[in-house]
This record gives structure tokens, sequence and C-alpha cells, in this order.
């Protein structure tokens, strides 16, 4: 590839898209959704780059698309998934990490063809979907992909500078590929399996492996709320989800299996974790309930189940009490490949963006694939 290539966004937007003319080259979109179906839910006010068009069949919450430069996109990325104030380093590596994500999803749309699974018997329900092939676009504008909320993330100077000094710049993997790089907020002091959490694969620089650099434990706490705050979006900045406690009542688990998994099963008395991937995540949980048991999985089913929201990872030990449990919980998101916590904790250390990548994805390569 010698072209930066273009990316089709599919905007989730909260109601008709409400777009218009902002002048400049610019458009203005006033209800992108954000958040969609996390606790952090809201809508923006955008501007951004690029040419909208319809899609010609609906997506859930998507029906227009945006198509604009790759690198204009990124760095949007990284102005929205992290706070342009973090070192630059880090917005380095996630540049190329998001780069690279971006552009396996659009050169191999195959891959992700089938990329959603489901088995559904009487004792068992394990479901997942990954950032499957979308339908007239390659990625969507919120978490389910990256984040893209306009060219306003993007208008800092540190942001457009780790965007430019890694212009074209991906991660391969060991047959040339570009890599598959995931990421996720905090992995809780180890990174996760692919499998664990999709697909029953593994790539070799998708390993589980202990990330001392996530606890930030050994900061006092003025020293962690700066360091969270300059990283992090407003809304991400808190730093309870290394280590954290939530309560689930019997009967809110009843409620969610039936309306969230179709099942109803009778009030439910228990909760057990029956399968693990390597940082303690359940991949397989046992639901005790009145009209027998049964199996809920893979990971993000796990988390739907136990939060009206998503709980912040299954990564969890489960203690007993009156009417419910108390989950002990490590982490936030699904924990494979770069922990965003870690990373930029690394960067802080003096750690260069190759050595951040070198870190969470062994056996990938950086190479430069266009100008």
């Amino acid at each position: 590839m010698t072209k930066e290539p273009l990316i089709r966004v599919g905007l989730i937007t909260d109601g008709k898209p409400c777009i218009e003319d902002a002048g400049g080259g610019l458009l203005r979109i006033s209800n992108l959704l954000i958040g969609h179906r996390f606790h952090w839910q809201r809508t923006l006010c955008i501007l951004t780059e690029g040419r909208v068009e319809p899609l010609d069949e609906k997506e859930g919450n998507v029906e227009t698309l945006l198509e604009l430069p790759l690198e204009r996109y990124v760095a949007s990325v990284i102005g929205s998934e992290m706070n342009p104030q973090a070192h630059p380093e880090f917005l380095k590596a996630h540049a190329v990490i998001s780069r690279s994500w971006a552009l396996d999803k659009t050169l191999h749309r195959e891959r992700y063809a089938h990329a959603a699974g489901r088995c559904d018997t009487a004792t068992e329900i394990t479901t997942w979907e990954d950032t499957e092939q979308h339908r007239g676009f390659d990625v969507c504008s919120d978490d389910h992909c990256q984040r893209y909320q306009g060219r306003g993330a993007s208008l800092c100077a540190a942001a457009e500078e780790a965007v430019g000094s890694t212009r074209g710049m991906v991660l391969t993997d060991g047959n040339g590929g570009i890599a598959d790089a995931r990421f996720s907020k905090c992995c809780g002091g180890m990174t996760e399996l692919f499998s664990t959490c999709w697909g029953d694969y593994d790539p070799p620089y998708l390993q589980a492996k202990e990330d001392p650099w996530c606890d930030l434990r050994r900061m006092d706490p003025d020293q962690r709320r700066r360091f969270m705050e300059r990283t992090f979006k407003d809304y991400d900045s808190t730093t309870d989800f290394y280590r954290w406690t939530r309560s689930v009542a019997y009967p809110d688990i009843t409620r969610r299996l039936r309306d969230r998994f179709g099942r109803d099963a009778g009030e439910v008395a228990g909760i057990e974790a029956i399968k693990r991937g390597p940082s303690g995540r359940i991949s397989r949980l046992l639901v005790k309930a009145a009209a027998g048991e049964v199996v809920i999985g893979k990971e993000l089913a796990v988390r739907r189940l136990l939060d009206e929201s998503h709980l912040l990872s299954s990564a969890f030990d489960i203690e007993e009490t009156p009417g419910g449990v108390r989950l002990h919980g490590r982490g936030w998101g699904h924990g494979v490949g770069l922990c965003q916590t870690g990373a930029a904790h690394m960067a802080e250390e003096g750690k260069s963006f190759r050595e951040i990548l070198e870190f969470y994805y062994p056996e990938t390569k950086i190479e430069q694939i266009y100008h």
C-alpha cells in the first residue's frame, strides 16, 4: 500500500441524524450518541471532516456513513479514546494500534463476516459478538469499534503530533498481515486471551501476561488522581476499577436472565464460575435457578447478566450474601491486548511507544505501509 486509504464510519446517532454544513469544509452533527448502553451514555454535537451519505439499509442506531481519510479518523480516535493531555509516547502507541485495528477491518472484512456466535440450549446460553462486518461501512463511531467524536476531539497539538509522527505505521504479525490490535481500559494486573472473549482461537501476539504497569496503587492519591485526569476522558477518569466491589441481588439476575437472554428459569439462588481465562475473567458462569441450572458465556454476556449496563469486567471472585452476591473484581474491560492504564503508566515512566507496543503485542513488528 502506498496511498492513504479512506475509511467509512457508521455514525451512531440519537434518533434521525441532525447534520448541517458548518462552513470551512466541515459538517456539524448535533446528536452523535456515545457510550451507547454504557453508564456514560450521552449525546454530543461535533464537527467533522468528510463526506456523508445515507446507508442503503439502516443498522440499529446507524443510518448514515461518514467517509474520510484514515489519518483524520485516527486523529479523532486518539482524542476521543484518551485525553489529549496524556503522555506523547502513549498517544503514539495508541495511534499505531488504532490505525492497525481500523485497517485490519477495512482490508480483511472477510475475517469478520461470521465473527459472532451463539449456543442456545436447555442448559447453556453462550453468546459473543465481535466487531463483526458491518453492512455498508467499515467501523462504527462508538465503543463497539473505536470512539470517533469528530474534529474537536483531535484539535490538540499532542494528538496531532502523535498521529503525524506515526503516519502510516501499523503493527504486523509474523506472516506480515496487519495485527488485530485489541485494547481495553484496565486489565487489572494480567492481560487476557482472545478466546476468553470472542472466537475459539488465540493470535500469538495477543497473549495473557502479567502487567505490573496497570497497578497505580504505588502512587499517592494526588498523583493517581492527576495521572487519571490527564490520561482519560472525564467520564473515564475515576480510580476505582483496578480493584472494585459490587453487590448484585438475585432478583436482578433473575430479571436480566429473562429479559436479556430470553430464559425464564425461575428465581436465581446462586452463581458459580466454571471456566476462567488466565487473568481470572469468567467465560462460563453457572446460574443456579429454581427451574434448573443454566450456563452463561462468554465474557461480555457474563458482564451484561450481572449489571444494568455492563459490569466493569468478568474477573471477579464471588462472595455469597443474603439475597445475592458481592463481587470482588479486577479491571475494566475485556483485558485483551494493550491495557490503556498500563501503557500510559509505562510512558510516564520513560518507556517509548515502541517499547510499549513490544510489551503488549509480542511477536509483532511496526511497519510503515504508506507515507
